[in-house]
């Protein structure tokens, strides 16, 4: 494959209620068609591998295009067709956290995933206790803490979260924790723990520990590195998302399509927490993502867009 042409676009995209986000949008193009790539960039991130999945992505996009066949299909085969969605549960209030849940349950989403606000003490565990009343006793609950505990702290905090029954704790640890400390925690707890920035530096190491695997495309290295990662895992697999435009969310949907086994609710459903989208092609909305017609990623980049948020024009 000749690539005529590779470019770099910066963009800012403002957010509601967060800092706006910035991406390196990444255009391949040969033969007057075009691969596309996405790599956000995030504090703690190391930018040069985020920006080199991004041109992997925009690579094995165009490639696919040229072959008239889906992504998922240079990554091993099309195994499904679509994945199910977990919706993100964000607001510090217990009340708030109730209604969006409730929203969320109203479109169909049944896998609800919390940002941890105080590290799973009080507060969090009201806003559980909120998001479980909210969605029944059958929805899966999930708490996300962003690397913020301790190891001290988690060993003391986690364990009280038990009767909330959550599918997963994701992160609990900063992502310089060793795989000793991660096992010490996972004897004390009663939920599975998965990681997600640990697993740029340790990512098979803590696989091979058993542990579960919250990847992102930009944290690991790329679709490719992805699909290694997941390949053989024994404990949980979900893909998600940095508050990707719809270009990075077909990339992370192509590799769970790809996956051999089915991954848990993935967090690919927050196209909507951006002022505007980047591209079209992608069908958000309700708990399924589903895989595009066309081939490739199957999404189409919005010129228009592009020039309204780059921020090197």
């Amino acid at each position: 494959m000749s690539v005529a042409a590779r470019q770099h676009f910066k963009v800012r995209i403002p957010m509601a209620g967060r800092a706006a986000y910035e991406a390196v949008i990444v255009v391949e193009s040969a033969d007057g068609l075009e691969g596309l790539g996405e790599a956000p960039l995030l504090p703690g991130r190391d930018a040069e591998v985020a920006i080199q999945a991004a041109e992997e992505s925009a690579r094995l996009d165009l490639e696919a295009r040229q072959a008239g066949i889906p992504l998922a299909e240079l990554l091993g085969g099309v195994r499904r067709r679509q994945v199910e969605c977990s919706a993100l549960v964000s607001d510090p209030r217990a009340d708030r956290v109730a209604a969006e849940v409730e929203r969320a349950y109203a479109d169909g989403f049944r896998c609800f995933k919390l940002k941890a606000v105080n590290g799973g003490a009080m507060l969090d565990q009201v806003r559980l206790g909120a998001a479980r009343w909210a969605a029944g006793p059958q929805a899966r609950l999930r708490l996300d803490f962003n690397g913020s505990l301790g190891v001290t702290d988690a060993a003391v905090r986690l364990p009280s979260l038990g009767p909330f029954q959550l599918e997963l704790l994701e992160q609990p640890l900063p992502p310089g924790a060793t795989v000793a400390e991660w096992s010490e925690l996972a004897d004390r707890v009663h939920a599975p723990l998965a990681a997600d920035e640990s697993l740029a530096l340790q990512g098979e190491d803590l696989k091979q520990a058993g542990f579960g695997l919250a990847i992102k495309l930009a944290t690991v290295g790329g679709p490719r590195a992805a699909l290694e990662l997941a390949r053989g895992a024994t404990g949980p697999v979900t893909l998600g998302s940095s508050y990707e435009t719809s270009i990075g969310l077909a990339a992370a949907l192509h590799v769970a399509c790809a996956l051999e086994r089915e991954p848990l609710a993935c967090g690919l459903a927050t196209i909507g927490m951006l002022e505007q989208d980047l591209a079209v092609g992608l069908r958000a909305g309700g708990p399924l993502l589903r895989l595009p017609a066309a081939p490739g990623l199957g999404v189409e980049l919005d010129r228009r867009a592009l020039a309204r948020y780059r921020l090197d024009s």
